[in-house]
């Protein structure tokens, strides 16, 4: 039986983030196999984060960044200014060649193109099963295929289509994004419309909308379209990109905890923000502390818990997404208006502290939180 010193069950953005982070590392020598059954396809998906500077996984040639966002609904906008921090853009297409073309470098990189079927891991080693080519042993396997262990019915989705369209005439302001347009076409669910200008003729805008119905692409493709004409008029323009996606928006472990030598990653390890659907900078984060230990010689609790405090305001967040879409408009217009954007950001990615949080709280409206609280589940 074929032995590496790690294998990556998915070559995805958190096996492939790992992957090259274990390469900018000490261990750049360790023997390494990537398993995926689309091992070669490139995905068209788009992550931002927000940060001080680019993450060192970015690549140069493909920052994009915006310094000022905006929320508006049917009676006002909301304009808003970072101060320190950018809100970054970073397409799949540019970063599988950018991760790629690194670990392609290194011979001691392997790919097969196959399906995992089953992991195991002992004290001592980690097994992975595939369908076609039988069995390999390591040190270390770090899954992220999602695999639910519970039943997902009635969990809220965040789904979404987007396309990057380049349109004749000037149409976007290429230094604020649009963060939350909420005059959307009328729906029972929380729906928004989201904008990355990248020049004035030339923006990704995506429909997306919270939900625990199923919402198929033609009719999310359809309100897109529909906000289009009602915001711009009868335009022409070119599909330059299109992607789409399902996003669980949940508190609850419904996936395979770790175990000694079986290390779960990404949203499968529940590194997804329950209340926003951000993954990308999380996933930096927790590589690097996996890489840390392994520079160390072993990994402990690599369970990256998040504090209770932070799990408690996602579920008042997503009971009053579940039971009162419609007044989701209002808070995050409130929470945005409140404080200034950095506080909230910071926030929204779990780095500030309960003073900060008291702070930033005490400004907002209270009704709906309280018929959160009272209402209180864990979703």
């Amino acid at each position: 039986m074929r032995h590496y010193d790690y294998i990556l069950a998915g070559g995805g953005c958190a096996g492939l983030s790992l992957v090259y982070q274990l390469l900018e590392s000490s261990l750049k020598e360790a023997n390494i196999l990537i398993i995926d059954p689309t091992e070669g396809e490139i995905p068209n998906k788009t992550w931002c984060y927000w940060s001080t500077e680019a993450l060192p996984i970015h690549p140069e040639y493909a920052r994009f960044s915006w310094k000022s966002f905006y929320l508006k609904d049917t009676q006002k906008k909301l304009s808003k200014s970072f101060e320190h921090l950018a809100y970054y853009h970073l397409n799949s297409h540019d970063f599988y060649a950018h991760v790629l073309g690194k670990i392609k470098a290194n011979p001691q990189v392997h790919f097969l193109k196959d399906e995992v079927i089953q992991v195991s891991s002992t004290a001592s080693s980690a097994q992975v099963e595939t369908k076609s080519y039988g069995s390999f042993q390591c040190s270390y396997v770090f899954d992220s295929r999602i695999c639910s262990n519970e039943n997902t019915q009635n969990l809220l989705n965040q789904v979404f289509i987007g396309l990057r369209i380049k349109s004749e005439t000037a149409l976007f302001d290429p230094k604020s994004l649009g963060l939350m347009d909420f005059d959307t076409e009328a729906s029972t669910d929380f729906d928004f419309v989201y904008t990355l200008p990248f020049a004035t003729h030339e923006a990704l805008i995506e429909y997306t909308a919270y939900t625990t119905q199923e919402r198929e692409e033609q009719v999310l493709l359809d309100a897109l379209t529909s906000y289009l004409t009602k915001k711009y008029g009868t335009i022409s323009y070119e599909i330059q990109f299109r992607e789409s996606g399902k996003i669980p928006m949940t508190t609850r472990n419904l996936f395979a905890p770790s175990q000694s030598r079986l290390v779960p990653l990404g949203t499968a390890a529940g590194w997804t923000k329950p209340s926003t659907g951000y993954t990308f900078a999380l996933i930096q984060e927790n590589c690097a502390q996996i890489v840390k230990q392994l520079e160390q010689g072993h990994l402990k609790n690599l369970k990256f818990p998040r504090k209770k405090r932070f799990i408690f305001y996602d579920n008042i967040l997503l009971t009053i997404a579940h039971r009162w879409p419609k007044k989701l408009p209002g808070v995050f217009l409130n929470l945005f208006s409140s404080a200034s954007p950095d506080l909230v950001f910071r926030f929204l990615s779990e780095k500030t502290s309960f003073r900060e949080e008291i702070r930033l709280l005490s400004g907002l409206k209270f009704g709906i939180f309280i018929k959160g609280l009272l209402r209180y589940g864990t979703h």
